[in-house]
């Protein structure tokens, strides 16, 4: 399975959508006061650089490269010769 490149303008944009409703959820519904949103915010920035950390170990560990032994295609006798007409990249 591949991985996906990361997409800069989606997090960005999700970040961006958080803040606002974050902002509107504290000033205007009163949710937290000054003392409860500084270590809310602490909590969430130690969480995502443990986050960070693990995904950068995670990332570092080395990837188990699969052996296989290189197959040549073998042509039967009932095959027939080669014919460049049919098979022209060859």
């Amino acid at each position: 399975m591949n991985r996906h490149p990361l997409r800069w303008e989606n997090l960005a944009f999700g970040l961006l959508f958080l803040v606002i409703v974050g902002n509107w959820a504290v000033w205007k519904q009163d949710l937290l006061t000054a003392r409860e949103l500084s270590l809310t915010a602490s909590g969430v920035l130690i969480f995502l650089g443990v986050i960070g950390v693990a995904a950068t170990i995670w990332q570092a560990r080395p990837t188990p490269v699969a052996t296989t032994t290189p197959t040549t295609p073998t042509t039967s006798a009932t095959e027939g010769a080669f014919d460049e007409e049919a098979d022209p990249q060859h």
